[in-house]
């Protein structure tokens, strides 16, 4: 003897004919499907290893060819130690001509007495 599986009859069919369709979620705006197909769209895509590769000689190429031995730096705080390190170059360069100025000026003392 076999069973029989119930089967729930409903009384009133639902259709879903007034869901809307993937075109009209797509250009609402604000709906899910739109939100999640933007957000696929702007995800960081990862480079391959032979793009990493091709970029990293490219870059090492600059370096060589412009003689600096590290890469460049860009950036707030690379400007800023720019302008300390100018600042204090321009320091030195004032302190050594006014200690020359000094020295010249103690030789021509010294020469008149």
């Amino acid at each position: 003897m076999t069973r029989i599986k119930k089967q729930r009859k409903s009384v009133k069919v639902i259709l879903m004919e007034t869901a809307p369709k993937k075109k009209e979620r797509l250009s609402d705006p604000d709906s899910y499907a739109s939100r999640k197909q933007q957000a696929q769209k702007k995800r960081k895509k990862h480079l391959s290893v032979y793009e990493k590769a091709r970029l990293e000689a490219e870059q090492q190429a600059r370096n060589e060819a412009s003689g600096r031995r590290g890469s460049q730096t860009f950036g707030p705080l690379a400007d800023k130690i720019r302008k300390l390190n100018a600042k204090k170059k321009q320091q030195e360069a004032r302190a050594s001509k006014s200690a020359e100025a000094e020295e010249s000026s103690d030789a021509t003392k010294e020469s008149s007495d």
